[in-house]
């Protein structure tokens, strides 16, 4: 038996580095590694949440990759993709998960997140591109068709986009995120007697989910059911005190309501409580801008224009603002930079036509506006003022 358990032994001894035979009770040195690094992940955690709480972003993503390097879990990957489309660093997000993406051919969470980041920044056809690949790789993968209808919703390809969503409601019917997803599409499409069905669908599967209870009460706000809507607001926040969404939502049912110096306040605290989404800030401005506190509503204007990505209508009402307030130079360069950033925005055009007018720059006015009259919807209202501008300044 002795002898046995010998040639045992070394035969072992030639297919490991650590001894398995001997009686030891000590842990092997790759148990200690495993040991440490949990270790390590925990410390990391802890920091990268702490320093993103306090707002070190910087900080944050270092020990957060740090955290990853130290145990490649996906959820801590997740987490921080997470945390830095929240911090504002979209653009940075996107290279973190495309290098999870391209390593991991095979792995539908990479695709998932991939696709998560590029749909934070409004990338549409590339995240449509990334939801077909998902969908390739499982034709019956449910988080594919939420990710595709996303994206045809961004190209403005809306009923492509809801039939989409439905086929992931129908996939998983339970799945409170994709009936929130269908419900907001729907809300977009001004079908809000469907979308509230949806919000009531994705409460019934999250009772407590807070973003749930918001959708709800903006649906109930566009039925006219104040009330009930306000009630749905205020047990979001309940759910959660920290809620941007919550209070933005709320300062549109106080704006509603003629409750200006309410809704100021609520709209402060929304982009207080989410400092990065650009559409608080711009509508923030809006409230400025019709009690005529121009400047205010310039500097939140540019915060929504400033951020990644930056809200379309912004970059609009920022120029009328600085036209309108005869800030012409100024103007002039903002409006070159948005029209460099975004080719096919009619509105920069009229704008940057009124700048050079007023600068006495006929010709480049008059290229401006008939560039705003080749982009422009037919039934926008601003073309009869376009064509009345060019005749006006072709008699100068």
């Amino acid at each position: 038996m002795f002898r046995r358990l010998l040639v045992v032994c070394l035969a072992g001894a030639f297919l490991a580095t650590t001894p398995a035979c001997g009686g030891t009770d000590k842990p092997t040195k790759s148990a200690k590694d495993k040991k440490k690094k949990k270790s390590d992940k925990r410390s990391l955690l802890a920091q990268a949440r702490d320093e993103a709480e306090n707002g070190e972003t910087d900080d944050a993503d270092e020990a957060y990759a740090a955290a990853y390097e130290a145990d490649p879990e996906f959820d801590i990957l997740e987490e921080r993709v997470d945390f830095l489309i929240h911090a504002g660093r979209v653009s940075r997000a996107q290279d973190v998960a495309k290098e999870y993406y391209d390593k991991k051919a095979t792995d539908p969470q990479g695709y998932r997140l991939y696709a998560e980041t590029l749909l934070a920044g409004n990338k549409g056809q590339e995240a449509l591109e990334i939801a077909d690949q998902l969908i390739s790789l499982n034709e019956d993968d449910p988080i594919g068709y939420e990710k595709r209808g996303r994206a045809l919703l961004i190209l403005e390809k809306n009923q492509e986009g809801v039939d989409a969503l439905r086929k992931a409601v129908q996939l998983d019917t339970k799945n409170a995120t994709f009936h929130m997803a269908l419900g907001s599409a729907l809300h977009k499409l001004g079908e809000i007697n469907e979308a509230a069905l949806e919000f009531r669908a994705a409460l019934k599967n999250a009772p407590d989910d807070a973003e749930a209870h918001v959708l709800l009460g903006m649906a109930l706000r566009d039925q006219n059911e104040l009330d009930e809507s306000r009630q749905y607001l205020d047990k979001a926040l309940e759910l959660d005190k920290n809620s941007g969404r919550a209070y933005y939502e709320l300062g549109i049912l106080l704006n509603r309501q003629g409750k200006q110096a309410d809704a100021e306040v609520a709209l402060s605290k929304a982009v207080q409580k989410s400092p990065n989404e650009s559409r608080f800030w711009y509508t923030y401005g809006e409230i400025f801008r019709v009690q005529e506190r121009f400047e205010e509503a310039i500097t939140a204007y540019r915060k929504a224009v400033d951020l990644e990505p930056p809200y379309g209508k912004a970059i609009a009402k920022l120029g009328l603002l600085l036209v309108e307030r005869k800030q012409f130079d100024e103007a002039e360069t903002f409006l070159i930079s948005s029209i460099r950033k975004d080719t096919r925005n009619p509105v920069n055009y009229l704008h940057l036509g009124a700048v050079y007018a007023a600068k006495k720059k006929y010709r480049l006015a008059i290229e401006n506006f008939q560039k705003f009259l080749d982009l422009a919807p037919k039934n926008d209202p601003d073309r009869s003022r376009a064509r009345d501008a060019i005749n006006e300044l072709k008699r100068r």
